[in-house]
């Protein structure tokens, strides 16, 4: 997953936004399956997915995690991993609201 979010055009690498650490418990759901998937890390512009039979890149979805719900495409794809990105990017407001929710899941003991 080295090359999640970052940019390959350039020497170096840099991220173009900052991910923010989440637990998150959400649903991915593609044209033929839907797929309960764990939320390990987001931005504004995407996020890192993990569970079992996910969407392979170029994919298109819905990603719904607590009230928020986002269509996205996979940008690539590894055996139990994927990254996506938004259609439409979250703001500042929202990260913050999927990081209470990821909060609120960890003391309930969900997370």
């Amino acid at each position: 997953m080295p090359g999640f979010g970052k940019r390959v055009d350039v020497p170096g690498g840099r991220r173009r936004s900052v991910r923010q650490a989440v637990v998150l418990a959400a649903s991915a759901l593609g044209i033929s399956r839907s797929v309960s998937v764990l939320v390990p890390d987001l931005s504004e512009v995407g996020a890192k997915l993990q569970g079992r039979g996910l969407p392979t890149a170029g994919e298109r979805l819905l990603i719904s995690f607590g009230q928020t719900d986002l269509f996205a495409t996979v940008a690539w794809s590894s055996r139990d991993e994927c990254g996506i990105l938004f259609d439409r990017q979250l703001d500042v407001g929202g990260v913050a609201q999927v990081q209470r929710e990821a909060d609120w899941a960890g003391v309930m003991g969900l997370a």
